[in-house]
């Protein structure tokens, strides 16, 4: 029965840093590509961090492994992009009053989408997306 690393530094009383083969860890980054894989199981069922394993993957993708080759189907878990940033103008409150939450599109030669509150507006100006809008109309609502 193989030993852990653990058990292999504790019975030779020193601790030694292991040198896992450039196959060894391509085959668990591969492994933790598939789709519906779990990286912390992959990880604890090969006596290896999960941090470790998280490692691999920068460095896989990175091509220092050889060149990438992921399943068909599996995608790297990658950061979620933030939304574009949309520029904003704050505007001093008027004398009068509008209806909260009023929506109106100002026409005008530029792109304009203004939303009035009760004591603020929302001016955006230029090529807004459909999602941006669903974006913002749900963060609004809250």
């Amino acid at each position: 029965m193989d030993k852990t690393w653990d058990e292999r530094a504790a019975a030779g009383g020193v601790y030694k840093r292991p040198n896992f083969p450039t196959e060894f860890k391509r085959q668990l980054v591969e492994q933790s590509f598939e789709p519906g894989a779990s990286v912390a199981l992959i990880a604890r069922s090969n006596d290896i961090n999960a941090n470790l394993l998280f490692k691999w993957r920068r460095h896989y993708l990175a091509g220092e492994y050889g060149l990438p080759t992921l399943p068909e189907g599996a995608a790297p878990n990658r950061e979620p992009q933030m939304p574009p940033l949309l520029p904003v103008d704050i505007v001093p409150e008027t004398a009068e009053r509008a209806p909260p939450m009023t929506v109106d599109a100002a026409p005008s030669s530029e792109n304009l989408c203004e939303i009035e509150f009760d004591r603020a507006r929302l001016r955006i100006r230029g090529n807004v997306s459909s999602d941006m809008l669903r974006l913002l109309i749900r963060e609004l609502s809250r």
